[in-house]
């Protein structure tokens, strides 16, 4: 009775991880919009953004203040935004954890030339599904922490007070408006330097993981134990990208003033 009942469990936990995986996916990309738009209480939308940001800009710009209220609206509905993609994005990184073990461990298993063939190139193509997902995790918790630089992603290059702030940065003048743009640009790139430096954890450890659980796999088990040497060797090569965005945020945090000077100029975050 066991030995009948133990494939039937294994499959019916396969599922589960899988679809769990599939409605995740799906989540990601339509929560949390439809979140952000309900929690709210306005009609505002990510298609309605830019001119949100381009009045609130123009008028907290024109009012001379440190306080972005005029901007209010367009940063609470980016901020929710940013949380609710952050969470379920990080749900998604863990359930594809076991999804990717279980494909891997059947790979391994399988005894059919077709099998491994068709498991393999589910592998294959899957693989970078975790590493883009973990990069959807850090930019929305630096969206998260820094909603103001980041809905600014929206904002028109073309209005007169992007003309005044681009001024501003060239002649050294310090409005109290710029001093806060400074202030928030410097802690958006800071932001990422903390979850570049969490990411490179999570990639150190999981490497070790993995030699780990190669290690107590039995000998014997030869395609398994290529599997999570295969893991193992190229999981690390991650972390000469995470390198390089936070030696860049680094840099950044480091002398905001000339990064948020090339933002207004067009060159982007």
């Amino acid at each position: 009775m066991t030995m009948t009942n133990a494939p039937a469990t294994v499959d019916r936990r396969g599922v589960v991880w899988f679809t769990l995986a599939g409605a995740l996916t799906i989540a990601v990309v339509v929560w949390p919009a439809a979140i952000a738009g309900w929690s709210s209480g306005t009609h505002l939308s990510v298609a309605a953004l830019p001119g949100a940001v381009a009045s609130g800009f123009a008028q907290w710009v024109g009012s001379g203040r440190t306080s972005s209220s005029p901007l209010a609206t367009a940063v609470s509905f980016w901020t929710v935004f940013h949380v609710v993609k952050a969470i379920v994005a990080v749900a998604l990184l863990v359930v594809l954890v076991p999804v990717g073990q279980r494909v891997w461990t059947a790979f391994a298993r399988a005894r059919s030339r077709g099998r491994r063939v068709g498991l393999f190139l589910v592998g294959v193509l899957g693989a970078p599904i975790a590493p883009v997902v973990l990069l959807v995790v850090m930019a929305n918790v630096q969206g998260a922490v820094a909603p103001l630089s980041s809905v600014l992603n929206f904002l028109p290059m073309d209005g007169t007070s992007v003309l005044q702030v681009r001024g501003e940065l060239a002649s050294g003048t310090m409005t109290p408006p710029l001093a806060a743009l400074i202030d928030d640009f410097r802690r958006y790139h800071a932001a990422l330097v903390v979850t570049a430096v969490a990411a490179i954890i999570v990639v150190v450890a999981g490497t070790a993981a993995i030699w780990v659980q190669r290690t107590r796999t039995p000998k014997a088990d030869r395609r398994l134990r290529r599997v999570l040497a295969g893991g193992g060797i190229l999981l690390p090569g991650m972390l000469l990208f995470l390198g390089i965005v936070l030696l860049a945020n680094l840099s950044t945090v480091a002398d905001t003033a000339p990064a948020l000077a090339a933002f207004f100029d067009g060159s982007g975050m």
